[in-house]
């Protein structure tokens, strides 16, 4: 039987702490390297290039066989972190999947047929940590509801989420739809019960209690290099809100197309670490810039060799080189669902490491940077780049309000300045700020979109990493965006104040630090950050290195950047502000009643304005 401890591991949400997506001018990079007062900041970075270095290199390529439907291991795949299956089976009785590590052999049965005799009763050994007795079922399920209740008292109210996945609905339509209906509450998460390191995992439970599998095509099957898997018959059935039963056993493989997956936010189904997508894009991007700054705080060149390696293994080798598109990324799997959605393109954020690392390379001189790797990588870039402005995938996600809109932006003006446009770079970022920016950050500091989801300090942050690097970039490019201010009088530092302010609960407040490290930068010193930052040892930390003020020529902190001249403020100057105007619904509401801002999760005004008011009746417990 599994024990709670182990249970109680598996239901909590992971965050991991990892160096965010981040961007440092390449002239202090060359002109600060060796100041003492970074050297453990430095150490740290030297620490995480060794360790990329020997783990290295990275690949998207899956090593368990699973590719995206189109069938080239060389496209992107991932899972909507989000979703997990609702494998309502009409019938009920045992598992219809198979165990693992049997070779494919039905060793379960359907519903309707005897077990076989060398089934092994409950509580007997049979050496698959993923056979659980009934018992492990029950507990699994009242810890999930213990959690539940637990996240209600926190927050108040639970975001509403859609049992499908409409398309937003129009502001113009009053006649309702079959598939309008909206919980109440956060569907229950579901026990992550299965083997997380291989695939393919083991039974699920009887009932809806679904478990984390891994996902691909009813084409392209894990650890399948030979005949697809065959659609899997079904029972029919007159319960119109079940799955119909298989009428044999079916590999847990099957589920990723029989069964629907619902969104649970903030859930976290552990199986989309089964891929190796997101993961190697982090590990590659941070390995990249570590082992490049590393070279250049050492002088040892065999770090440049490394960092080169990594690069050519995750874009350019011929055998595990990633395909310049993310028409697969975070698939919602379930019936009929096989291409990627507008969440994405988020997997890539870490492609501005790349990116930056490569102009450091460059302004350094470096030998290893030859015409030749020069050439394709720009040649990748701009393929990327093109996707990401004309797919339909991009184009969804440059208009959402939240992080995925901030993050668009940023990857589009990083992408801009490696390809060697500027202009562009400035333009995209002159609409971001005019446009998205405006309703991205209320009068109190709250930013609404993003303190509306169910972890709300995570998501307050995960906005603010993406706000910063763009500020960064046009810091580089000699724009101040630091202090441009939403329509309601905000700007990023009074996002980043507010959020210290906020009671963590049980989410990490670790996650804010470096963006108080990067707000002391911009802004100056304050007895407030310092007294954050130095409880969380800011100064062991990567970005310490990065967020120094000589790194940011217009910010408000430095000389140019108190200049009136060099500062954003957009549609008005400071000296004709009256003040903020009063929240109303942000403009994409007058199009759509609902706006997704994550796949499957949807947003109403009303559930944003008491946000936008400062109140927490109803909304966020503060």
């Amino acid at each position: 039987m599994l024990s709670v401890s182990t249970l109680c591991a598996l239901l909590v949400v992971h965050t991991t702490l990892a160096d965010p997506t981040d961007f440092v001018h390449p002239d202090y990079v060359l002109q600060h390297i060796h100041d003492s007062s970074t050297d453990s900041a430095k150490a740290s970075i030297t620490r995480n290039a060794q360790a990329a270095a020997k783990s290295g290199p990275y690949s998207i390529v899956n090593s368990n066989g699973v590719t995206a439907p189109s069938g080239d291991k060389h496209d992107y795949l991932s899972w909507a972190p989000y979703h997990w299956p609702e494998c309502d089976w009409c019938s009920t009785g045992r598992t219809h999947l198979v165990h693992s590590g049997d070779g494919g052999n039905e060793t379960n049965t359907g519903p309707d047929d005897p077990p076989p005799d060398q089934d092994p009763g409950p509580g007997e050994d049979t050496g698959d940590d993923n056979d659980y007795d009934d018992a492990s079922y029950a507990e699994a399920r009242s810890l999930h509801v213990d959690s539940i209740l637990e996240l209600a008292s926190r927050h108040n109210r639970l975001l509403r989420i859609r049992r499908t996945a409409p398309k937003e609905e129009s502001s113009s339509s009053s006649v309702p739809r079959a598939t309008d209906s909206v919980l109440d509450v956060l569907p229950l998460p579901q026990a992550p019960f299965g083997t997380l390191s291989s695939i393919p995992t083991a039974g699920l439970s009887t009932g809806s209690l679904p478990t984390p599998t891994s996902h691909t095509t009813s084409q392209h099957i894990a650890g399948s290099s030979t005949a697809p898997q065959a659609a899997v018959q079904t029972n029919k059935s007159s319960k119109s809100a079940c799955t119909p039963s298989p009428t044999k056993s079916i590999p847990p493989s099957a589920t990723w197309t029989t069964c629907p997956y619902v969104a649970r936010d903030g859930q976290v189904n552990p199986d989309v670490r089964t891929l190796a997508g997101a993961g190697a894009i982090n590990d590659a991007s941070d390995g990249f810039l570590s082992n490049v700054l590393a070279s250049l705080i050492s002088g040892n060149r065999q770090y440049i060799k490394a960092a080169i390696n990594i690069l050519n293994a995750f874009f350019l080798d011929q055998d595990t080189r990633m395909n310049p598109n993310m028409d697969f990324g975070q698939v919602i799997r379930g019936p009929g669902n096989d291409v990627g959605t507008f969440t994405g393109p988020l997997d890539m954020r870490g492609l501005v490491k790349v990116i930056n690392a490569i102009m450091i390379l460059k302004r350094s001189n470096s030998t290893e940077w030859t015409p030749e790797l020069d050439q394709q990588m720009q040649a990748w870039m701009s393929h990327y780049l093109d996707w990401l402005k004309n797919s339909e995938i991009g184009k969804k996600a440059r208009s959402r309000p939240n992080n995925h809109g901030t993050f668009y932006y940023m990857s589009m003006s990083a992408l801009s300045i490696a390809l060697n446009k500027p202009q562009d770079a400035v333009n995209a970022m002159e609409e971001f700020f005019g446009t998205t920016f405006q309703e991205q950050i209320a009068k109190s500091g709250e930013q609404p979109f993003e303190s509306v989801r169910t972890r709300p300090l995570h998501y307050r942050c995960f906005n603010l990493e993406g706000l910063i690097v763009l500020a960064k970039i046009g810091d580089y490019l000699g724009k101040n965006y630091w202090n441009t201010k939403t329509k309601y009088g905000a700007t990023i530092k009074t996002a980043i104040d507010f959020t210290m302010g906020v009671k963590p609960g049980n989410e990490n407040i670790e996650e804010l630090v470096p963006h108080v490290a990067a707000a002391m930068a911009a802004y100056g010193p304050s007895q407030a950050y310092t007294n954050f930052l130095s409880k969380e040892s800011a100064q062991n930390q990567p970005f310490w290195f990065y967020d120094q003020p000589a790194a940011l020529l217009h910010a408000p902190a430095s000389k140019a950047g108190s200049s009136k001249r060099s500062t954003v403020v957009w549609g008005r100057d400071d000296d004709e502000v009256t003040g903020p105007v009063d929240p109303a619904c942000p403009p994409i509401f007058q199009e759509h009643k609902r706006v997704e801002i994550d796949d499957g999760i949807f947003v109403t005004c009303q559930e944003l304005l008491p946000l936008y008011l400062g109140r927490t009746d109803g909304a966020v417990d503060m």
